[in-house]
């Protein structure tokens, strides 16, 4: 990425590999040394690229409490997101680049459904998950509050 005069970074087309069954991620850290710019309880779908980074599309939806069925959705829309080749798709694709290390594989994303075959892994995401539930809450105003 190069810096613009604003020394804000420009947007860089970059090719990557996209699998038709996406891994699905949690970051290896919830919080410090997190993964700058993703929210706890966030949707992680991508590819791995082969060089130690992962192409990631990531979902989430800020007013909204992460829960299990909720965050599935948020993985079939990365993942649709991640897998379309259509140019509407490729406009809207926020396609990230992180590395490997930054990252835990916790399931596979295939057929329209996340699958998860191992029971830590499942741990994994419930913690992920709880995490997000847990920010919803401390950052939510009070009702009282506009």
């Amino acid at each position: 990425m190069s810096e613009g005069r604003t020394g804000v970074l420009d947007r860089v087309e970059v090719d990557v590999v996209r699998s038709s069954t996406p891994s699905v991620y949690v970051p290896r850290r919830f919080r410090i040394d997190g993964i700058e710019g993703i929210r706890p309880g966030a949707a992680i779908v991508g590819t791995p690229q082969g060089d130690g980074m992962v192409a990631i599309e990531v979902e989430i939806e800020p007013d909204t409490e992460p829960q299990d069925g909720i965050w599935n959705r948020w993985a079939i829309v990365a993942a649709a997101r991640h897998l379309a080749d259509d140019e509407e798709a490729v406009r809207v694709r926020r396609t990230r680049l992180v590395s490997e290390a930054a990252l835990v594989e916790v399931g596979q994303f295939s057929g329209g459904q996340v699958l998860i075959d191992d029971r830590a892994r499942r741990v994994e995401l419930s913690r992920w998950i709880q995490a997000g539930r847990a920010d919803f809450v401390v950052e939510r105003p009070f009702p009282h509050q506009p």
